[in-house]
């Protein structure tokens, strides 16, 4: 059987996966953010590697009126000028909870969210910041310094098979494909059972599909991703 591949639509390109799948390894992450909304604080939220805190960000938050999501803008901003975005966005809440992309952060917005961090105490703000990165790239030491004192939560991906089934179903429904049964039964088979592979296997079949304009069923599958049933 075939896929039914993305529709023909003028839609703009998604860069996040799918939507919030709740699954046991995150129930204590969910647990300590709705605590969080209640008591306030300062959280870290992390994880190893790719988990989905955005998109558990905003499956807790989508109902709060009183958490501001911030995130950060164009890397042509100084760190006075990013803090200074962020503080108007959330000066008529009570929560804030920024939201950082993976990894070393640019220098200036490294001191942006020390900034943040020490206008939100100064202000008796809550304040989540969401960051998975490594120890090493954990700059400027001030905003290391800081990170460490706050409490941290670890988020996790999916590991049993079902859910890591109902997290790819949701990110295929984001980039509008429909891929049945010939294929996701592949790709759980054959492709490491971690979140960050099987995405990634994905994401090459999605660019294979779309620059070659073909369908992908089980047997085009294996063939793109190199694997020899």
């Amino acid at each position: 059987m075939n896929t039914q591949q993305i529709l023909n639509l003028d839609l703009p390109v998604q860069k996040h996966y799918g939507n919030w799948v709740r699954h046991s390894l995150v129930e204590e992450a969910s647990r300590r953010l709705a605590l969080w909304l209640v008591k306030g604080g300062n959280i870290w939220l992390t994880s190893d590697d790719v988990a989905g805190k955005s998109h558990l960000l905003r499956a807790v938050l989508s109902e709060c009126p009183q958490v501001q999501l911030l995130y950060p803008l164009s890397a042509c901003l100084t760190a006075a000028e990013q803090v200074d975005v962020w503080l108007k966005a959330g000066k008529q809440r009570a929560y804030w909870a920024l939201d950082l992309p993976a990894g070393k952060l640019p220098s200036a917005l490294g001191f942006a969210v020390f900034h943040l961090i020490e206008r939100a105490k100064d202000t008796n703000k809550a304040l989540l910041i969401s960051w998975r990165c490594q120890e090493k790239e954990m700059c400027p030491p001030e905003l290391s310094s800081r990170l460490l004192m706050m409490d941290q939560v670890i988020a996790s991906a999916p590991e049993k098979d079902e859910d890591l089934k109902r997290v790819l179903v949701s990110v295929l429904k984001t980039m509008q494909w429909d891929m049945k049964e010939t294929v996701l039964p592949v790709l759980l088979q054959y492709v490491p059972r971690n979140l960050p592979d099987l995405l990634n296997a994905i994401q090459k079949l999605d660019v294979y599909s779309r620059e070659n304009r073909v369908k992908i069923n089980g047997a085009v599958a294996l063939k793109i991703l190199g694997i020899h049933d």
